[in-house]
């Protein structure tokens, strides 16, 4: 998952860019570049991110010190670290789906990644469609559709400070 794909849908947390570092989502220079992001954007004053954020390509040896500061930062009340990548995986998932061989095999492939989150329930092609719902999958690409618009707009609006 590039820099860009992520910065484009979500300005992460500290402790959610130590998820997806130690989850391998992203590598050293990834959080580096993230941390500069973050910062120059004015999001956040964590000085392990602030830190990150100067660290030289020649001192990436040094991230994995600084992302164990970052469960500690300011934003370190995020209830779940993993729901931001469970996001921004699935978000991926749908900009892709077109060129996937089998892109509902892929979204069974990360419900069971992701531990099985409820949240996924209503979109996961081998379970029951809910009450009310209509089955097929139209039905179920736009209940996942919905499900990202809903977390798109979380995301954007728990992590961004107000505008002046």
């Amino acid at each position: 998952m590039s820099v860009d794909f992520i910065a484009r849908h979500v300005d992460l947390l500290p402790p959610e860019l130590a998820w997806g570092y130690r989850s391998g989502y992203v590598d050293g220079r990834d959080v580096v570049r993230l941390a500069e992001l973050t910062v120059s954007s004015g999001h956040s004053d964590s000085p392990a991110l602030q830190e990150l954020s100067l660290l030289l390509r020649d001192a990436v040896g040094r991230v994995p010190d600084l992302v164990d500061q970052l469960d500690d930062a300011p934003g370190g009340a995020v209830l779940t670290p993993s729901r931001v990548w469970l996001f921004l995986v699935l978000s991926l998932a749908w900009e892709q789906r077109q060129d996937s061989a089998d892109a509902f095999a892929e979204l069974e492939q990360i419900y069971a990644d992701f531990d099985y989150p409820e949240e996924m329930e209503g979109f996961v092609p081998f379970l029951p469609a809910p009450a009310g719902s209509e089955p097929g999958r139209a039905a179920l690409e736009m209940r996942w559709s919905a499900y990202l618009a809903d977390r798109r707009q979380e995301f954007a609006h728990r992590s961004r400070p107000p505008e002046v």
